[in-house]
Formats: C-alpha cells, structure tokens, sequence
C-alpha cells in the first residue's frame, strides 16, 4: 500500500513568526544559551530562521531586539533577552 511521505523538514518561518518564536525560546529559557541551543529549540517548533540561526540572531542583536556575546567557555556565541 502506498502511502504519502509526511515531511519533518522545518518551513521558513515568514513574517515576525520567527521573531517572536526566538524571543519565546530565549525568554523561557531566563539565561543565555548557545546559537546551537536555539537550533535545536527551533527545530523542536518545526520553524527556520529566514537566513542562517547565525545570521538571523546577530540580525536582531543589531536590532537591540536581543543580546549577543561571544563566550568563551563555549565556545562561540550566546543569546539572551532583558
């Protein structure tokens, strides 16, 4: 019997949608976490960022919609909202 493949491939997230998604991930989370951790909490949500994670994050830290820094104990950069 046939049946249809259901893809698990996360949609690019249009509009404010991925935005607001990031600002939900790093407000309950209520500490700093990795680019990597954002990922995985994104894909959680079956969302993409419209550019890269990297890309995208250091988008809104231009912004003063989030803050970035590199950190140095792991290794690359983390993310977190007032």
């Amino acid at each position: 019997m046939y049946s249809e493949r259901v893809s698990m491939e996360p949609r690019k997230a249009e509009g404010n949608e991925a935005v607001d998604a990031i600002l939900g991930i790093l407000r309950r989370a209520g500490k700093p976490v990795t680019t990597r951790e954002v990922g995985e909490e994104m894909q959680k949500l079956q969302l993409r960022c419209p550019d890269t994670t990297i890309v995208f994050l250091n988008r809104l830290r231009k912004d003063s919609v989030i803050h970035g820094e590199r950190s140095k104990e792991l290794r690359g950069w983390i993310w977190w909202v007032d």
